[in-house]
C-alpha cells in the first residue's frame, strides 16, 4: 500500500468518526441570516474565549496513530503466507495463501507448469477454488489419465495441526475432482515444515518442488541403492509405483489408491520373459514377491521365484520386457558338506575358471576380474565378479567342489570399457600408502564401472590403519583416500 493510500484511508476514517456538520448545526439555529452569532462567557473583563483545540492534539495524534497501526496490521495479515501448497504430476504448481485460505500467489515450478497455469489468474481466489482449476487444467492437457494416475500434493507449514487439516481437506478434493472426471486416481500428500534449507537446496538444484524433494529423500533414505540423481527426473507417477516397493517405502506419505502401471507390459508378461530366461513353466514355479525397481535408469518389475530347491530374482525392463538383471542361488545346499569341513580348497584359478566356464566366456574376454576369498556359516566361498563389455558378472563358487551357488549378470546401459585394470589400481593405492600387497590384510577391491565417474574402491588394513581409496577407472587418478584407526 503507497503512502497516498494509506492517507486517503486515515482521512476517511477520521471523516467517519467526526464529519463536518457545520450545515446541519447552522440550520437548527433560529437566528442565522445576517446575524453574527457571538461565541462568548459573561467575564468581568469582556473578552472572548475560544475554544483550546491545542490541548485535544496528543489525543487526535493518538488516535490516528492506532488507526494506522491497526490498518497496517490487518493489511499484514491479509498478505501473510500461512501455507505453501505444491501440486505435482510432472507438472509442478505451487501455491501460497493466507490463514483464509485466499490465494496470494501461485506460480509455475517448471516448464509444464506454466502450460498448466496458462491464462489463469488465481491471485486472491480460494484455495479450493484454484486447486480445481489446476486439476482441471492437468486432465485437461492429459498428464493425468488411466496411464499416469498420481498427483503429490505437498503442504509447508509451520503449524502442524493446520498442515495436516489442509492436506486431508485437499487429498479428499483432488479425488473427487478425479473420480468425477472417472479417473481412477492415486493421491499422496504429505505435509512439511517450511524450514529445511537441506532439502530446499536440492529442490533448487534439481529444478523441483520442496514438496517432490522431501518424497525423493525419504525413498532415498529407505533404500541406499537409489540416489537422488537418479529418481529426481522421474515423475510423481513413476515415484508412486517404486514407492509401493515395500524396500522404498517412504516416511510420513499418506496415499490412496493405485499407481497405474498400464505404460507398461505387466506383470504377467515381465513372469513369462523370466520364466523363459531361466528355462522354467510357470507351473512349475514358486512365487516370491513382484515389485517395481529403478535399475541402471530404467522402471523394472523385480521377481522373485522358486524352482527345484533354488532361488530366482530378475530384474524386468517394464517396458520391453528385456532381463536386466538376473541372480540364482542353490537353496537345497547344506552347510554340512563345506569345504572348510573337509579341508579342500580349490583356489583362487579354478574358483576363476568355474565362474568363467558357466558364462561361457574365455578369459581373454573378460576384463576387471576379481576373486576375493571368504567363509560364508563355515563354508569356505570364492567371490568372482568380471566385466565383459558393459556386461558384469558376479558369481559365488563353492570352495570346495567348484560348484555355482550363486550367479549374478546385469547389463549396464553404459560402463567404462578402457580401463586401468584391477591390479593397477590395487597398485595405486598401495604406492600411495607405502605399503605392499605382502604387508596389508584384507586387501578388497570392487568395480563401480557404470558410475557417472567409473572408479574402483580399494580397501585394505596395515600398521593398525584401515585404509579406503577411491581410483578414476580411466586414469588412475585418486579420487579420494580415507584413513582410520584400525
Amino acid at each position: 500500500m503507497s503512502n497516498r493510500d494509506l492517507e486517503t484511508k486515515l482521512r476517511q476514517a477520521i471523516h467517519h468518526v467526526a464529519p463536518d456538520d457545520l450545515d446541519g448545526v447552522l440550520s437548527r439555529c433560529k437566528d442565522q441570516k445576517g446575524n453574527v452569532i457571538q461565541m462568548s462567557e459573561n467575564r468581568s473583563d469582556n473578552r472572548v474565549v475560544r475554544p483550546n483545540f491545542r490541548r485535544y492534539t496528543p489525543w487526535i495524534a493518538a488516535a490516528c496513530l492506532m488507526l494506522a497501526v491497526g490498518i497496517g496490521f490487518y493489511y499484514r495479515q491479509l498478505n501473510a503466507i500461512a501455507s505453501v501448497i505444491s501440486l505435482d504430476v510432472n507438472p509442478s504448481v505451487v501455491l501460497s495463501v493466507n490463514k483464509n485460505e485466499k490465494v496470494l500467489e501461485a506460480h509455475a515450478a517448471n516448464g509444464d507448469g506454466q502450460q498448466i497455469l496458462d491464462g489463469m489468474d488465481l491471485k486472491g481466489t480460494q484455495l479450493n477454488v484454484a486447486v480445481n482449476a489446476i486439476v482441471g487444467s492437468l486432465l485437461k492437457h492429459g498428464y493425468v489419465d488411466e496411464l499416469a494416475n498420481s498427483i503429490l500434493i505437498t503442504v509447508e507449514d509451520d503449524n502442524t495441526a493446520r498442515g495436516n487439516a489442509l492436506e486431508q481437506s485437499l487429498a479428499g478434493e483432488v479425488n473427487a475432482i478425479l473420480e468425477s472426471a472417472s479417473v481412477h486416481g492415486a493421491i499422496l500428500s504429505q505435509t512439511v515444515a517450511s524450514d529445511d534449507p537441506a532439502l530446499e537446496e536440492k529442490a533448487n538444484q534439481y529444478g523441483i518442488t520442496v514438496g517432490k524433494a522431501t518424497l525423493i529423500q525419504s525413498m532415498v533414505n529407505q533404500n541406499s541403492q537409489l540416489s537422488f540423481d537418479q529418481l529426481a527426473g522421474l515423475s510423481v507417477n513413476e515415484l508412486n509405483l517404486l514407492a509401493s516397493n515395500p524396500k522404498n517405502d517412504p516416511a510420513n506419505l499418506s496415499s490412496t489408491g493405485s499407481a497405474s502401471d498400464s505404460a507398461y507390459i505387466g506383470v504377467e508378461k515381465a513372469k513369462e520373459a523370466a520364466f523363459a530366461h531361466a528355462g522354467l513353466s510357470a507351473s512349475s514355479v514358486t512365487m516370491g514377491e513382484v515389485d517395481f525397481d529403478y535399475e541402471d535408469g530404467r522402471m523394472a518389475y523385480e521377481l522373485e521365484f522358486y524352482a527345484n530347491g533354488i532361488e530366482y530374482e530378475y530384474d524386468i525392463d517394464a517396458s520391453n520386457g528385456q532381463v536386466i538383471k538376473y541372480s540364482q542361488e542353490n537353496k537345497g545346499m547344506s552347510s554340512s558338506s563345506t569345504a572348510g569341513q573337509s579341508g579342500n580348497d580349490i583356489g583362487e584359478d579354478k574358483a576363476r575358471e568355474a565362474a568363467l566356464k558357466h558364462a561361457g566366456v574365455s578369459q581373454s574376454q573378460a576384463t576387471n576380474i576379481v576373486v576375493e576369498k571368504d567363509w560364508d556359516d563355515g563354508r569356505l566361498e570364492y567371490s568372482v565378479d568380471f566385466w565383459v563389455g558393459n556386461v558384469e558378472y558376479d558369481y559365488e563358487i563353492d570352495g570346495s567342489t567348484g560348484a555355482v551357488l550363486k550367479s549374478e549378470k546385469e547389463t549396464h546401459a553404459s560402463a567404462a570399457t578402457n580401463t586401468i585394470g584391477v591390479e593397477k589400481a590395487k597398485s595405486i593405492a598401495l604406492t600411495q600408502a607405502g605399503a605392499t600387497a605382502s604387508q596389508v590384510r584384507e586387501l578388497e577391491v570392487s568395480t563401480e564401472l557404470d558410475d557417472r565417474t567409473p572408479h574402483y574402491e580399494v580397501s585394505f588394513k596395515w600398521n593398525g590403519m584401515e585404509y579406503e581409496y577411491k581410483i578414476d577407472a580411466e586414469s588412475g587418478a585418486i579420487l579420494s583416500h580415507e584413513k582410520d584407526w584400525d
